[in-house]
């Protein structure tokens, strides 16, 4: 007996019913998704929401001597070491592994527009750090203990995964392990081997510290951009640090006070002159820090990354303003 044959109203029928008959799987389209690419944000060598003094001290530091000594020994050795041994004792989070993680990873990737770096789990439970590696012949990776994933929230991972991400696009992580030549607290995160044996110099040391307080309103920014809800981020980096969250660069703050961070925040945002920003100057460092990455949420650089988003009422400010009022922000003081 012959099977009975649909009809072309019952085969239009069930393609409307299955939703996987809609996926367009055309060589072209996997092509377009594979490489996307930032490029679209890319203004004047550096990406739209990087922030103008990151960028400006790194093209500072490749001009002083001993730094391509110091780069050379770091992305030929220290990182290479490094990457060595975490793809040796690191466990590899994927779909299977850490599935919720890898989640994390692949939506802050998209938001970001780059390819998922990869994401590697490290069996430490002391230690609450995440961390990147990328140079020349290394994919970029990033290594996150098990430590941190226990103290962490959902959103909080997203938010660090999301900085991570934003580091590795900025081209930060030779200048991070740069840092650890510093000394500059005991908390410094120590790579494996250091291939560098002559002293830094001054210049080095000041000009690094300098940077680090800017790269981090630049990992701010695409941290921000990765969360669900990027005005979420000033509590989420106090209650971060109050949890006991010791960064890359070794800085701690058991008491971070966001209301007193927030009210500073409330008087200022609508504040048109950058030069009558009263911040104040009792702000430590990491109060800074987070009050600067607040004030990107009236730049409309984070609505073009993040169309999803509902814009402020008001016209948001644009990149160079946001800059100018992070500037003020953060202050001139070379201390991180």
């Amino acid at each position: 007996m012959s099977e009975p044959q649909m009809t072309e109203n019952e085969v239009l029928s069930g393609e409307e019913q299955n939703p996987l008959m809609k996926i367009d799987t055309s060589f072209r389209t996997y092509l377009n998704v594979y490489t996307r690419s930032f490029a679209n944000h890319v203004v004047g060598g550096a990406l739209d929401y990087a922030f103008d003094s990151d960028f400006a001290v790194r093209q500072k530091l490749s001009g002083l001597m001993g730094w391509g000594r110091l780069y050379k020994a770091i992305t030929t050795g220290d990182i290479p070491a490094e990457a060595k041994e975490a793809f040796m004792k690191c466990n590899q989070a994927g779909p299977l592994k850490y599935p919720e993680i890898y989640d994390i990873l692949k939506k802050c990737s998209e938001r970001l527009e780059l390819n998922p770096p990869i994401l590697l789990i490290r069996d430490d439970d002391e230690n609450r750090l995440i961390y990147s590696i990328t140079c020349d012949n290394i994919e970029p990776c990033i290594i996150l203990t098990t430590g941190l994933i226990g103290m962490c929230t959902s959103e909080e991972l997203q938010f660090l995964i999301g900085c991570e991400c934003g580091r590795l696009q900025n081209n930060h992580i030779a200048y991070s392990f740069a840092f650890t030549y510093l000394n500059y607290n005991k908390l410094v995160f120590k790579p494996l081997e250091r291939y560098y044996k002559q002293p830094v110099s001054n210049q080095l040391v000041h000009t690094l510290v300098e940077w680090a307080k800017y790269a981090d309103i630049t990992a701010d920014r695409a941290g921000m951009i990765c969360l669900d809800s990027p005005h979420h981020y000033g509590k989420l980096m106090c209650d971060l640090y109050e949890k006991g969250y010791v960064d890359f660069l070794g800085r701690k703050s058991e008491v971070m006070h966001f209301e007193k961070i927030f009210d500073i925040y409330d008087k200022i945002r609508d504040e048109k002159e950058p030069r009558q920003l009263a911040v104040g100057d009792d702000l430590a460092p990491l109060q800074r820090r987070v009050l600067a990455g607040m004030d990107f949420l009236g730049c409309i650089t984070l609505y073009k990354w993040r169309s999803d988003l509902k814009r402020p009422e008001d016209t948001p400010r644009s990149q160079q303003m946001s800059d100018i009022r992070s500037n003020i922000i953060v202050g001139s003081d070379p201390e991180v």
